[in-house]
């Protein structure tokens, strides 16, 4: 399997495209205007593309599956100009034959280079304002309007403020609570590793409970439960288990009530990092506050745990 490009190169790599672009725009010796429309397409592109490669190098904790997605159809419809600007190159009975099909060609090659620049202008506003912007739909995720807002509100978890990465949390609780379809896009999408740096820093407890809820609602089969855990899940949700205020441990609870429901490895990987034990206190905790009973020596008591 072939090393995935940095991010670096993957946007390198149009702008290295478009400039080839230009460059047969200016040989071009038929359809001189379309190809001087094509142009000014591909060089807003391009002004795009840098823009994006200062935002991602100035961005740590970049979200990259919007990027690469966006990035690769730009890059086939970078190769589709230069493909045809290069035929306006040519002479003679070549030449006929292209003029039946060009004008045809160069207006779907206009929406194209269309589509690309509204997709490069959603992902600078998901880039330029930390993960928060991205309101409207690219053209990308125009059949898929779910990728978009998954999209978008995992960039929100990863890369905004604090409020708004709980927001995000909230927003793909919901979608994951929906149907079984919006968890498959979220956990392919790259949501699960977000969610569970949320839940571990432990930045706020309604920041920790809105993760540990998305996550529940992702843990809802055997194979998202393993993702859950293939990316270390486990031991951070004990320890947060372990450490956090009583809210949070109720949210936490359930999460690992949930995924050790539908895998038995994850169950015993929570036994092997020692999750019972607070399990149980929180458990005789819960009981104790629950218990209807009058206590005979309840001021002293009471008054201890207060």
């Amino acid at each position: 399997m072939a090393e995935e490009k940095s991010i670096e190169d993957e946007l390198y790599s149009p702008i290295l495209l478009a400039e080839r672009v230009r460059k047969a725009v200016e040989e071009a010796e038929s359809f001189k205007l379309d190809c001087s429309e094509v142009g000014k397409q591909v060089d807003r592109l391009s002004q795009m593309l840098r823009s994006a490669v200062r935002l991602a190098n100035s961005n740590p904790s970049l979200y990259e599956r919007p990027v690469r997605r966006i990035v690769a159809e730009v890059s086939k419809n970078l190769e589709r100009a230069l493909a045809l600007v290069r035929k306006c190159k040519r002479s003679g009975v070549l030449r006929r034959v292209v003029t039946i099909t060009s004008a045809t060609d160069f207006r779907k090659l206009f929406n194209l280079l269309d589509a690309s620049i509204g997709d490069m202008k959603w992902l600078l506003s998901i880039l330029d304002s930390d993960g928060s912007g991205g309101g409207t739909l690219p053209p990308i995720a125009s059949n898929d309007p779910i990728l978009s807002y998954v999209w978008s509100f995992v960039a929100a978890i990863q890369m905004g403020p604090l409020p708004e990465r709980v927001e995000g949390a909230n927003e793909i609780a919901s979608l994951a609570r929906d149907n079984d379809r919006n968890k498959k896009i979220i956990v392919e999408e790259g949501g699960v590793p977000p969610l569970l740096k949320l839940l571990k820093e432990g930045a706020s407890p309604d920041a920790q409970i809105a993760a540990a809820t998305a996550l529940s609602n992702l843990a809802t089969d055997q194979q998202r439960v393993r993702h859950i855990a293939t990316e270390l899940g486990i031991p951070i949700i004990v320890q947060v288990l372990c450490d956090s205020p009583m809210r949070v441990q109720v949210s936490v609870a359930n999460l690992v009530s949930r995924m050790a429901e539908h895998d038995q490895l994850a169950k015993e990987e929570f036994a092997r990092e020692n999750a019972i034990r607070p399990l149980v206190s929180l458990l005789s905790f819960d009981m104790f506050l629950d218990d209807p009973k009058p206590q005979p020596e309840k001021s002293g008591r009471t008054r201890s745990l207060k």
